[in-house]
């Protein structure tokens, strides 16, 4: 008969690896969905000079670009409890606003998207990122 040993510190940091490697991967598949789809559609709401808005309830329609070029997956995977956290961050003054709404805007969610509508292409993106090596 075999004897097979298991050393469960090695496999802790093998599979702590491959859940930093999803991670990261879900965090571009984020930040790739967000750039190139829900801050890159055009608004369907009121037009404000050149500049057609979004409708409530739609992410944001371009104007200016600045909060679709603010908006980044942050590199660094932060260790919470046994939890590994990554974000994706919109570093623009209005991002807030447009996510949550205001008392004189109705919210124009975008962040809050990916974790609805866009919940399995970013577990597809975690699951794939942790079996590359």
């Amino acid at each position: 008969m075999a004897k097979v040993a298991l050393d469960l510190t090695k496999m802790d940091a093998l599979a702590d690896e491959a859940a930093e490697r999803g991670l990261r991967a879900a965090l571009g598949e984020a930040e790739f969905i967000l750039k190139d789809d829900m801050l890159n559609r055009p608004g369907t709401g009121e037009l404000y000079g050149n500049h057609r808005a979004s409708a409530p309830g739609e992410p944001p329609a371009p104007d200016t670009n600045t909060l679709r070029a603010n908006t980044n997956a942050d590199t660094v995977i932060r260790r919470d409890g046994e939890d590994h956290v990554g974000s994706v961050v919109a570093n623009t003054a209005y991002a807030k606003a447009l996510e949550l709404g205001t008392e004189r805007m109705a919210a124009r969610p975008y962040l809050s998207k990916l974790r609805g509508e866009k919940a399995a292409q970013l577990w597809l993106a975690f699951k794939n990122g942790a079996k590359s090596a």
